[in-house]
């Protein structure tokens, strides 16, 4: 009878065990964020050249969303309204007749501005990891890092 006792707090401790255990892989899955799309999602502007963007007080974030409709490109480039058309097939991508609106901004903006319009001259490839998008060069050099937003 001891042995039948003893037997069965064994299985039941091995039981529980494998349950805790399977909860913890599922909750460490469910933790991954899955990656954000690279259409219709708004895209913050956060390294360019490996320097950080800050958004100065009372001006426009740099930003960017690609639109599927017509494969149209619009955002801000930290001053100005931003426009254009893209191509994105597997992972390369370009970027077309991009243009601004042609308002006056304080230095650091018009800064962010000029490398932003350079750093879609220059993007080949893109990828998103979770929430991050990269822009890179066709050597897979990384231009430009954006956070995606959540709107609403």
């Amino acid at each position: 009878m001891k042995r039948l006792l003893a037997f069965s707090i064994c299985i039941s401790a091995l039981l529980i065990t494998a349950g805790c255990t399977a909860a913890s892989t599922d909750n460490a899955k469910s933790n991954e964020r899955p990656d954000k799309s690279l259409i219709n999602t708004y895209w913050k502007l956060v390294t360019l050249d490996d320097k950080q963007i800050i958004t100065q007080e009372n001006s426009r974030e740099a930003h960017f969303v690609l639109h599927q409709e017509a494969s149209r490109l619009a955002g801000a480039t930290g001053c100005n309204s931003l426009m254009g058309s893209y191509l994105a097939q597997n992972e390369r991508i370009e970027f077309n007749q991009v243009a601004t609106t042609r308002m006056a901004c304080p230095p650091p903006q018009m800064e962010t501005e000029q490398g932003f319009l350079a750093t879609l001259e220059q993007t080949a490839q893109w990828r998103v990891d979770g929430d991050t998008l990269v822009l890179s060069d066709d050597q897979g050099e990384p231009l430009a890092h954006f956070q995606a937003v959540h709107l609403y």
